[in-house]
């Protein structure tokens, strides 16, 4: 088998993959920007964080004093927002009917206290839909940037101490 026949295999058989994902509802999306760099995945003093992958830059800046996101949660966030985003095609993402729920789509623990999933979610989440992205490419033929907010909006109403509890309304982002 030449190296055409092997790429044709290998596209064939990620392409029936990604059909098989979709069937079964797990196929996820992320935002091109954020596979080209990404999230800090440590505490970062500063309200502003930069990332470099060639001629493509990342900046993140928290808008409000909660800081950066960071670590594992914010980039599941995203993944989620942005599949939740292309399979609703609604500019407003419901967030389950509980915190247990979402936190189960997430696939994270329904655990409170200091280092539990709900405050480490709580805290992420507070940190990232109060960040804004800008995102900059340049060579030496081409220059662009796009800058935007994580949310315009957004509305918990979660009890952490009972996370099983339905609320008045529902937890969205938009």
């Amino acid at each position: 088998m030449n190296e055409t026949q092997l790429t044709e295999l290998a596209k064939i058989a990620l392409a029936i993959e990604a059909e098989e994902a979709k069937e079964a509802g797990t196929l996820g999306y992320m935002a091109r920007a954020l596979t080209q760099a990404t999230l800090p995945y440590r505490l970062q003093a500063g309200a502003q964080f930069t990332r470099r992958n060639g001629a493509f830059t990342l900046s993140i800046t928290a808008l409000s004093p909660t800081g950066l996101p960071f670590g594992s949660i914010p980039r599941l966030l995203l993944s989620w927002m942005t599949t939740e985003a292309v399979r609703t095609q609604q500019p407003v993402l419901e967030l389950g009917p509980t915190l247990s729920a979402f936190m189960a789509e997430l696939g994270l623990a329904r655990q409170g206290g200091k280092r539990g999933d709900i405050t480490r979610l709580r805290e992420q989440m507070k940190r990232l839909l109060c960040s804004a992205v800008s995102c900059h490419y340049e060579d030496k033929n081409h220059d662009c940037g796009v800058g935007f907010n994580i949310a315009d909006r957004y509305d918990l109403w979660w009890n952490p101490k009972q996370p099983n509890q339905l609320p008045l309304w529902k937890s969205t982002v938009g």
